[in-house]
Formats: structure tokens, C-alpha cells, sequence
């Protein structure tokens, strides 16, 4: 009969951090090769454009750049962040463990932190931008 440890392979904290970087990595490379075909058809568009009637192409490059994703919109990232933040916390509290519940919410101090300041920012910028229109 083999020994308890060997039979029944459980799984270390390593291999699951690696598991994790692995599956984010994934995710990550297709979110920005979607992207990135965004940006090839975008580009088409507006060669095309281009080749057609060139004097026509600006209208259409300004329409296009209106509509795009503004870069400074840290609004969605900020509440993801503190979303992770607040399940860290909640996780390592049903735990239970105190060791476990020390390492959990220390870990969740910088998703917090990051997602808080930004919050902080986007706040600081909206207000700036409705005090310079007021004036």
C-alpha cells in the first residue's frame, strides 16, 4: 500500500499561483489580440477612405476618433479593483483561518489601494473638468 502523500497528490500553493498566472496570461494575449484586429480594421477604414476621395476622409476621421474609447476612463478598472479588494477580504473571512484571514486581507490592501486612487482621480478630473466648464 502506497503512503497517504503519494496516493493522493494535492495541490501546492506554487502550482496554483502558476495556474492562475498561466489562465491570466491567456486571457490577457486574446483581450489584446482582439484589439489589435480592432485597430487592423480600423486602419483599413480608413485607408480606404484615403484611396477614395481623400478630401472626404477627414470628417471620417474625426467622427471616428469621437466615438472611440476615451483612454482616461479609469472608472471600470477602479471598481474592478476594489470589487477583488472586497472579495479578498470576504474570502479570507469565511475562511476563518487567522493566519490565513491575516495573509488574505494583506493581500487585499493593494487591490484596494489602487482601485481606491484611481476612483480618487477620476473623481478629482470629472470635478475639474465641471468647474473649468462652469467658468
Amino acid at each position: 500500500m502506497p503512503p497517504p502523500d503519494i496516493a493522493d497528490p494535492q495541490q501546492t500553493l506554487g502550482q496554483t499561483i502558476l495556474l492562475i498566472a498561466v489562465f491570466s496570461a491567456v486571457v490577457l494575449g486574446f483581450i489584446n489580440v482582439l484589439r489589435l484586429i480592432g485597430s487592423a480594421m480600423l486602419h483599413r477604414t480608413i485607408r480606404r477612405a484615403l484611396d477614395k476621395d481623400p478630401s472626404r476622409a477627414a470628417p471620417l476621421i474625426e467622427r471616428l476618433a469621437a466615438s472611440g474609447p476615451r483612454n482616461g476612463d479609469d472608472g471600470r478598472l477602479s471598481t474592478i479593483l476594489v470589487a477583488i479588494g472586497i472579495a479578498m477580504i470576504a474570502a479570507s473571512l469565511v475562511i476563518g483561518d487567522p493566519s490565513w484571514m491575516h495573509e488574505g486581507i494583506a493581500a487585499a490592501l493593494f487591490p484596494l489601494v489602487v482601485g481606491t486612487a484611481l476612483w480618487l482621480r477620476l473623481y478629482l478630473v470629472e470635478r475639474a473638468r465641471r468647474r473649468g466648464s462652469q467658468q
